[in-house]
């Protein structure tokens, strides 16, 4: 770094942020840039200068898959972005977010450690050798934790979806669930700006996935998960009153993610589900206000024919009738591009989804992609080399016709 920042150098830089920022309305970082590095009063500040000046430099580097996310987080222009984001007047809506992933080492560690000195200590020692290795014990402290639970670069999807292992093996039961919901909220308002949250988890997590597996999970119903974080919500609104909330329970959509002990198929386990979340709310009236949407969350990798979506179309068509509205994750991760659109258009027209929740196999430019398809495998063959197997490249050439 050519000019070492101290706290006057980075406040200046966050005003010149915040000024470009509202005189422009708000535009994408890039021109944000651009506009910065154009500016004839931040030219003559040498010091801000070259700090945008730098950032710039690695966001290119970035775009090129030349350096890793991490050195544009940890440059001084990301730093006083933040400050700006931090003290913005008006508290942010955080659109999505999941549960199990906003759950820090400080929460589970202390609730993790009582599970490893209770009585079923050998059961939970083994489901975590499992998951993480057996490297992954002893936990002796919250860092501990976080080494286990945050993605490292180059780790994909299925990874994400394993090591959040540990968050829910604290989350059994209501008062967990309130617990988990009053920090969540606490840490996004009070550090982050949030002040309004859609909060995406599963309703029921019990299935026949091996790594889904967590003692006492059999005996969480869903009105614990439900009534939990609705407990825990609004007992910080109840502190800051500003403070808003949307539950949006979720549905795993891997075909073998049920309760195979007590339903016949996953139709009749979502509609047992649907049954369980009409009642509730008639129950508690006031759940309504803020249980008003479902989602669908997990691996879509092999789950984007017709039929795929068959056994959780009426339960969503039930929900839809009695005023729900319906969000889907599709189009989030494929093995062939054509895969992954197809599954955004089944959600479409055989769920009738109000709402996408990112949809990136839309925002790909077909051309450009097959083209670098291309381009990577002559660069292989001109070296000798076969198109390795295991890759996305193997994956979209072997689904070509090739006539």
């Amino acid at each position: 770094m050519s000019i070492e920042p101290n706290n006057d150098l980075l406040a200046r830089l966050r005003d010149e942020i915040a000024r470009v920022v509202g005189e422009t309305n708000g535009i994408s970082l890039q021109d944000t840039i651009d506009l910065l590095l154009y500016c004839p009063r931040i030219k003559k500040d040498e010091g801000v200068f070259r700090l945008i000046e730098e950032f710039n430099n690695l966001l290119s580097y970035f775009k090129n898959d030349a350096i890793k996310v991490r050195s544009l987080l940890e440059h001084p222009f990301s730093t006083a972005l933040f400050r700006f984001l931090k003290d913005f007047p008006i508290p942010y809506h955080e659109e999505h977010i999941h549960l199990t992933g906003s759950l820090s080492g400080n929460f589970i560690y202390p609730r993790i450690k009582r599970l490893l000195c209770g009585r079923h200590k050998r059961t939970y020692e083994k489901r975590i050798k499992d998951i993480y290795g057996a490297k992954a014990l002893p936990i002796n402290s919250i860092e501990d934790v976080d080494n286990l639970i945050k993605l490292r670069e180059g780790d994909h999807f299925e990874k994400y979806l394993k090591i959040l292992f540990l968050p829910k093996m604290v989350l059994v039961d209501r008062k967990a669930h309130a617990e988990a919901a009053y920090y969540m909220a606490n840490e996004l308002y009070t550090k982050y700006n949030v002040g309004n949250i859609r909060l995406k988890f599963t309703l029921n997590r019990v299935s026949d996935i091996p790594d889904e597996q967590i003692p006492g999970l059999e005996r969480t119903r869903e009105e614990d998960v439900v009534l939990g974080l609705y407990e825990g919500f609004t007992r910080f609104r109840e502190k800051e009153p500003s403070f808003r909330f949307i539950l949006s329970p979720c549905f795993r959509k891997e075909r073998n993610f049920y309760d195979s002990a007590k339903y016949a198929s996953k139709e009749a386990h979502l509609n047992a589900q649907v049954d369980a979340l009409l009642a509730l709310i008639r129950k508690n009236p006031g759940l309504g206000e803020v249980v008003c949407e479902v989602d669908t969350v997990g691996d879509e990798k092999d789950l984007y024919r017709k039929k795929h979506f068959e056994q959780m179309k009426h339960g969503f068509g039930r929900l839809e009738d009695n005023g729900f509205f319906i969000r889907s994750h599709h189009g989030e991760t494929w093995r062939t591009l054509k895969r992954g659109v197809q599954s955004v258009d089944n959600a479409m027209n055989i769920w009738h989804i109000h709402a996408l929740e990112h949809g990136l196999s839309l925002g790909v430019n077909p051309n450009r992609y097959f083209h670098r398809i291309y381009q990577k495998a002559m660069e292989l063959n001109a070296a000798g080399l076969e198109v390795p197997r295991k890759s996305s490249e193997y994956d979209e050439i072997k689904e070509m016709h090739w006539q």
